[in-house]
């Protein structure tokens, strides 16, 4: 947008009164502009805080939160488990190769189940430890 171009230039890529808001904001306590909303939101807030402190949205937030932490630990522990370091960007040539490699293994492991060698659930076994 060329007004905004016009402010970034003349402040030389500072604006004057901004403050970023950091990682954690309180949506919560953001007001509506509607009078009567604003008061059954209150009122909603105020009977939920008197049965159990926190309401619906906020523990939903929560659970996301825990989930999205456990399965990012889950993954760094799988790429240790093979040797690599979680930490290290890895190249596309590199996840090219590896998706290569599981798509083998789970061939392999379904050429198995064919010829009898394994059941269908040391197949599944086998796929979920991926």
């Amino acid at each position: 947008m060329p007004e905004l171009q016009d402010v970034l230039q003349k402040h030389k890529g500072k604006l004057p009164r901004f403050q970023p808001a950091g990682r954690e904001v309180d949506i919560f306590a953001i007001p509506y502009r509607d009078k009567v909303r604003e008061t059954a939101r209150q009122k909603r807030l105020l009977q939920e805080q008197e049965a159990g402190g926190k309401n619906a949205k906020q523990l939903q937030a929560e659970q996301k939160k825990a989930e999205k932490e456990r399965k990012l630990q889950e993954r760094r522990q799988k790429a240790m488990e093979k040797g690599r370091n979680p930490d290290k960007k890895r190249g596309r040539n590199a996840r090219i190769v590896d998706e290569w490699d599981d798509l083998a293994k789970e061939e392999r492991l379904y050429k198995k189940l064919r010829k009898g060698k394994i059941t269908k659930e040391d197949l599944e076994k086998e796929l979920n430890e991926e």
